[in-house]
């Protein structure tokens, strides 16, 4: 086992208080991106609450903004959400009760809902927008094109893999 590696297993094991050893090195890989998961949603909820919003409040204004030009289904905005539709109805539910979007019948079928951002969730958006991409940079300070290349492309071939079992 290289150093390098032997010196991350065990920052992480003292980190996560692991009082055993790890199985083998794909154990600890996927702990660590498990453990530093749960570290980018703490950070994210305490940064978010500083806005007075959640989240997966943040990312429906990012993909209402996104698709903009386009009259965007409430299930379509769920799917993009990456949540279940029960979800993003009280996420939409909210950001309604805040002003931040509308919700307009679909002309063409009664039970569907089209979701647009208001002048005031755009106010929101701007608002937090700046911070958060000043809040990448910072994490990602000195952080150099190859080992982002690297994680880009390790994440990627991972989620594949996780596809293929799960098919």
């Amino acid at each position: 086992m290289q150093v390098g590696i032997a010196t991350a297993m065990g920052k992480l094991k003292e980190e996560i208080a692991l009082n055993r050893d790890f199985f083998d090195e794909k154990e600890a890989a996927f702990l660590s991106m498990t453990w530093t998961w749960m570290n980018v949603e703490k950070a994210g909820r305490k940064f978010f609450a500083a806005y007075g919003l959640t989240d997966a409040q943040f990312n429906a204004l990012m993909i209402l903004w996104d698709y903009r030009k386009v009259s965007l289904r409430q299930t379509q905005l769920a799917d993009l959400l990456v949540v279940n539709r029960a979800s993003a109805g009280g996420v939409v539910d909210r950001m309604e009760a805040n002003g931040w979007v509308v919700r307009a019948a679909d002309p063409d079928d009664r039970r569907a809902w089209f979701v647009h951002l208001t002048d005031d969730g755009i106010g929101k958006l701007k608002s937090v927008k700046r911070d958060y991409y000043n809040l990448l940079t910072v994490a990602f300070e000195n952080v150099d094109q190859e080992t982002l290349a690297v994680v880009l492309r390790f994440n990627e071939e991972f989620r594949t893999r996780l596809r293929e079992m799960s098919a």
